[in-house]
């Protein structure tokens, strides 16, 4: 089988699954564990860096994708925060209920497309909810080798924070920021006064819910910062905002041009599936459309595009789709593969 996007499946990813063992859980804030999962065989632990999540497989075909929320020094072990989703689809459910102590899971290498990006300037991290989780780990890794760095924290009360005791020590308490039970207006209020002070050439750094990140992305976009310089990071797939009408499902050519493979992508299938038959196995990570670790181009036809990663104007360039959850408007795409 032919082998591509090389930037997503390196040999880390492409290694036999990792045989992990829960080795500790507690309880940090309302309706969220902390799960420590250290190996269970002989084989020492891939690094990582932040931004990372780690694919967990749960029974019942379960995966399901978790940040890793370790802080310098913290080795041996990987660690992961749950909250349990009242609309859960049984991962977080099956992990808050059944998950013990020295439960076995089974997890890919860590993958990380949201990484921290070399910059001389100051960084500025927006975190909501869980979505704290990948910013914990980035804002004690900047702190830990010097770099100058701000921390914005939305939740909805002090009792669904996470992490809210390390956050508020010493070491970093002079530079994170607590807003705690705003209404979704107050939130943007806050978020226009937080940015508005800041250079516009802050690498801005954003996770959590969808509404959370589109508010400090158009914030951003209105105060004049470069797509280039604010990175996101969603931990579900949403419903695209798009003018365009949803397409029903149906039937179209697929042209892989460097493979040199051509089939056909059937309703209900994915391009991902559809290119694995046919030989070509596309990277993939979340699977969901909302890591955009398969970012894909597009050389020819018009994508229906289902993913939570692009902006409308990339959308509507129609340059690159995340084949993961995205399909063709026309009657046939042609991607660069």
């Amino acid at each position: 089988m032919t082998t591509v996007r090389d930037a997503f499946m390196t040999a880390a990813q492409a290694a036999a699954p990792l045989n992990l063992r829960v080795a500790a859980i507690r309880e940090d804030g309302r309706d969220i564990r902390v799960f420590d999962l250290s190996a269970d065989d002989a084989r020492r632990l891939p690094a990582w860096t932040p931004g990372a999540h780690v694919k967990l497989s749960l029974p019942g075909g379960l995966e399901r994708c978790y940040s890793l929320c370790n802080t310098p020094g913290e080795d041996g072990f990987y660690r992961i925060a749950v909250k349990r989703e009242a609309a859960s689809r049984g991962g977080s459910a099956w992990l808050h209920e059944q998950a013990g102590v020295g439960t076995q899971l089974s997890a890919g290498a860590p993958v990380n497309a949201f990484p921290l990006h070399d910059s001389e300037h100051a960084v500025a991290l927006f975190a909501a909810g869980i979505g704290i989780t990948p910013i914990y780990a980035m804002a004690t890794d900047l702190l830990h080798r010097g770099r100058a760095a701000q921390l914005h924290y939305f939740a909805r009360s002090v009792e669904h924070a996470v992490f809210l005791s390390p956050l508020s020590q010493p070491a970093m308490a002079g530079h994170c920021h607590f807003s705690f039970g705003l209404n979704a207006d107050e939130v943007g209020g806050v978020v226009a006064a937080r940015l508005t002070v800041l250079p516009r050439t802050t690498p801005l750094y954003i996770c959590g819910p969808a509404p959370f990140i589109a508010q400090v992305r158009e914030q951003a976009a209105q105060l004049g910062w470069r797509d280039a310089d604010v990175h996101f990071e969603l931990f579900a797939a949403t419903t695209p905002a798009s003018d365009a009408p949803t397409t029903q499902d149906r039937v179209f050519e697929l042209v892989l041009q460097r493979s040199g493979v051509r089939c056909m992508v059937q309703p209900g299938q994915s391009i991902v599936a559809a290119a694995a038959a046919a030989g070509v196995a596309i990277g993939t990570s979340c699977g969901e459309g909302f890591c955009g670790s398969c970012q894909t181009g597009v050389l020819e036809g018009v994508p229906d595009h289902r993913d939570s990663v692009l902006t409308e104007k990339e959308r509507a360039g129609n340059q690159c789709l995340m084949p993961c959850v995205s399909r063709c408007r026309s009657e046939r795409l042609v991607l660069d593969i």
